[in-house]
């Protein structure tokens, strides 16, 4: 996971930035999740930073709406996925569903990515950071692997029934790099949100800074990265269904 934050740090730090995890689960422990980095704002900032009227008035807006589908590049590409390893192969099969949105409107100075990803099972999902890791790696065509590499420094498992849900965040070995003074004070500026809805009513959370949804059936919390980096294990938190 920290892989991945790494890698988008240098444009949040840009902006007034959001990361969020959002999750969507059936009742029989399948579902979807997403990831989503919002820059919005950004384009503002650029806009001021140009300080030029003419500039700003010759200025072609930007607008784009790209949605990939991982599994198109899965089929432009076999013959080279089909030189992989084994379990790479098996890992890149598992993302055949997912999707990577891209979103740019200037006008509304909106600027977006996310990573869609459907799970089968809790297990599934417990291997999430490694597929979004993967995600992030491929570009377009699918061939070419970015070669930054950040060893992660927690596991995240999930438990879930109809009794209940659990979300569990386990140290692992290897070590992990910190940022440097400054970057943890542009760090303090990115909140980390995570959104998890169940289809059963929430009774109680242990998060004691969760809020709960008018419908009773989602759970919102929101931290800053800086926090979360330091004490990943402040997410550990479970959930008691009615």
């Amino acid at each position: 996971m920290k892989k991945l934050i790494f890698l988008i740090i240098p444009l949040l730090v840009l902006s007034s930035c959001q990361i969020a995890e959002e999750v969507y689960f059936n009742k029989n422990g399948s579902g979807t999740y997403n990831f989503k980095v919002d820059m919005s704002g950004i384009t503002q900032m650029f806009n001021g930073m140009t300080g030029n009227d003419s500039i700003q008035k010759n200025k072609v807006v930007k607008k784009n709406d790209t949605i990939i589908l991982f599994g198109d590049m899965m089929k432009r590409n076999k013959d080279s996925i089909r030189n992989l390893p084994e379990e790479e192969q098996e890992l890149l099969k598992s993302l055949q569903d997912a999707k990577i949105h891209m979103h740019v409107d200037e006008s509304k100075d909106e600027m977006y990515f996310s990573y869609e990803i459907p799970f089968k099972n809790v297990t599934d999902l417990s291997g999430i950071y490694k597929k979004l890791n993967k995600l992030n790696s491929y570009n377009k065509k699918g061939v070419k692997e970015m070669k930054n590499d950040m060893t992660p420094g927690y596991q995240v498992l999930y438990q879930f029934n109809k009794h209940g849900f659990h979300r569990m965040v386990r140290k692992t070995e290897g070590a992990v790099k910190r940022p440097a003074g400054g970057d943890e004070k542009m760090l303090k500026m990115i909140q980390y949100e995570i959104v998890y809805h169940f289809p059963y009513k929430i009774d109680e959370v242990t998060y004691k800074d969760a809020l709960i949804a008018a419908d009773g059936k989602s759970v919102h919390i929101k931290v800053p990265l800086d926090s979360l980096m330091k004490n990943p294990e402040m997410l550990d938190f479970k959930v008691k269904f009615r």
